[in-house]
């Protein structure tokens, strides 16, 4: 009996579509590899007229910024994206997705009246802080950046309560991905109060210049 084998299909991948795959991929380790080796150094104005406290809290991966509020208390503020932070999802297609390409941005932001600084501020983040850095900056700095935030905070209201992060998170204007991810904006923050940030906390990698 003679027995017919039927012959090999062969893939028709898209050419194009495996470039792409492989693009990604590359671009992936890329950033893996560079980021895993990269910090932020906080230098810190060498000289304050009108001194204040602020407080940066590293969360493991993110990093929120607490400042004194131009009212009265404190203010917790930070910034990520929205789908992770407010929606919850927090899995590996959403976090790439992210990275990639610009996704909705989500300030953060609370004010706590009765906190014991700095004992209690890890009362202010329930996902808890890995390391906390004091730093002294100008007072009249950080009254204009907790004004200037907010605003934008107040312009786009109303907000969304999330008890994962005890913050009301509104959209922020300018979109989330890899150029412009929480740790950066932080940075960003920070050279607003005259802090020199060197480096890249991408990772939220921190490390205070003595």
């Amino acid at each position: 009996m003679t027995v017919r084998r039927t012959p090999r299909r062969h893939c028709r991948c898209d050419p194009a579509k495996k470039a792409r795959r492989a693009g990604v991929a590359l671009l992936l380790a890329a950033c893996v590899l560079l980021l895993t080796g990269c910090a932020g150094r906080l230098v810190p104005p060498a000289e304050v007229a009108d001194p204040v406290d602020v407080y940066l809290l590293d969360h493991g991966r993110h990093a929120s910024l607490v400042l004194p509020h131009h009212e009265s208390g404190v203010v917790r503020y930070s910034y990520g994206d929205w789908q992770w932070y407010v929606e919850g999802q927090r899995h590996l297609l959403s976090a790439t997705a992210a990275m990639l390409w610009p996704t909705s941005g989500a300030l953060g932001r609370r004010v706590d009246e009765g906190l014991a600084l700095p004992r209690e501020l890890s009362r202010l983040a329930p996902e808890g802080v890995a390391e906390s850095y004091s730093l002294v900056v100008e007072r009249s700095r950080a009254r204009a950046l907790s004004r200037r935030l907010d605003a934008r905070f107040a312009a786009a209201a109303p907000g969304v309560e999330s008890p994962t992060f005890n913050l009301v998170f509104v959209r922020d204007p300018r979109g989330y991905w890899l150029a412009h991810q929480s740790n950066l904006v932080v940075a960003d923050w920070l050279e607003e109060l005259g802090v020199e940030v060197q480096g890249l906390p991408w990772l939220s990698r921190w490390r205070l210049d003595p």
